[in-house]
């Protein structure tokens, strides 16, 4: 096996060379004072194994090694530190294993034994198997990841690993500074336990990517980070894209009454990630676009048992919409329902004043008093 070594300290340097030239299966291909370094020996050369000095100036153990997954993710990284035992769980997750200075020859070979133990790997797919279903993730209602047959669901260590994906996936296809990921997800901790908290729970990330063949990768370069990977769709995507191209007329009424199924629930609602919000009205207005076109072409189609079916069920989604529950008001009217178009009208009133504070407009309520007194 091919090793680098990396510590900005000398003597740290020369005792790991010594441990290590006693190994002969080992080979010590390089050592490094600096990360850049070190890096620029594993972009022309491999190696499978980085012994990494967690405190070095500029890039720390933690940065570096996140350079070094984004070369080569089968790299194995040993973390090799004096202090912050703050972070030693990020350490546990993040590489093989560490070991603190000064090195203890007995607990440095039980380092070696893990080394010698051979890597798990994804068994290849066989070439003449069939190609599995394109995966789609849910983000309407709630993040919903696709495990793999037989598998089970997808467990976060952490809601906020849970999170950083879903912003991740929120921004695919971009490049994230990581001090943006910071603000965005740890905004209350300090700069060295945000990193610590960022790198775990990117660690947490790759591996789901793994676990769950998605077909994508989170790439790191220059500070940033970037979800990448086109096996895959996403439900939120698939409904605004049809919703889309409804209102353009591009669909036939089935075509957009399929689209209009998709919307199971708001963007992320359950989460509630603030950094979700602007996207989420967006999607909702679509929904109610969609929902009030699907609606106006039933009841002109006379199908009003459908039409209010469909309108109903959007006012549970979103029950403070008067643009829908005008639509129930309609639909209720057309069908001669005087009780229900009563008690929905009130209702609304009610709604309206108890959890916002305020009454609906005066349109609103000149045109259901008027459907009321024509039914009346």
């Amino acid at each position: 096996m091919r090793a680098i070594l990396i510590d900005d300290e000398r003597p740290a340097l020369l005792q790991l060379q010594w441990l290590l030239d006693k190994e002969p299966d080992i080979e010590v291909t390089g050592s490094y004072q600096n990360a850049a370094e070190g890096l620029q020996h594993l972009a022309r050369e491999r190696a499978e194994l980085v012994f990494l000095d967690m405190e070095m100036p500029g890039m720390n153990g933690l940065e570096t090694a996140e350079a070094i997954v984004a070369l080569d993710e089968d790299i194995r990284v040993i973390f090799v530190t004096a202090y912050s035992s703050y972070a030693l769980e990020a350490f546990k997750v993040n590489a093989l294993d560490y070991v603190l200075k000064p090195i203890d020859p007995l607990r440095f070979a039980k380092t070696l034994e893990r080394l010698r133990k051979p890597a798990a790997r994804a068994v290849p797919a066989r070439e003449d198997a069939p190609a599995a279903a394109r995966p789609e993730l849910g983000m309407l209602g709630q993040l919903c990841i696709p495990a793999p047959s037989g598998q089970q669901a997808v467990k976060w260590r952490t809601l906020k690993s849970k999170e950083l994906f879903a912003y991740f996936l929120h921004h695919r296809g971009l490049w994230l500074a990581k001090d943006a990921l910071l603000e965005e997800i740890w905004p209350a901790f300090d700069l060295d336990k945000a990193l610590v908290h960022l790198h775990t729970a990117v660690y947490q990330v790759r591996r789901m990517l793994r676990e769950t063949g998605l077909g994508a990768t989170l790439e790191y370069s220059l500070e940033s980070y970037r979800l990448h990977g086109d096996e895959w769709s996403v439900d939120a995507d698939r409904f605004l894209q049809a919703a889309t191209a409804a209102a353009d007329g591009k669909l036939t009424d089935a075509e957009a009454a399929a689209a209009w199924e998709l919307y199971r629930g708001h963007y992320l609602d359950k989460e509630d990630y603030p950094w979700a919000k602007p996207r989420r009205e967006t999607l909702l207005q679509s929904y109610v676009a969609l929902t009030l076109q699907l609606v106006s072409g039933e009841r002109t189609a006379g199908v009003l048992e459908a039409a209010l079916r469909r309108v109903q069920q959007a006012c549970q989604l979103h029950p403070y919409s008067e643009r829908l529950t005008r639509e129930l008001l309609a639909c209720l009217a057309a069908a001669g329902e005087t009780e229900a178009l009563r008690h929905s009208y009130a209702a609304f009133c009610k709604l309206i004043v108890d959890e916002l504070g305020s009454e609906p407009s005066c349109e609103f309520r000149a045109y259901g008093r008027e459907l009321i007194e024509r039914l009346a």
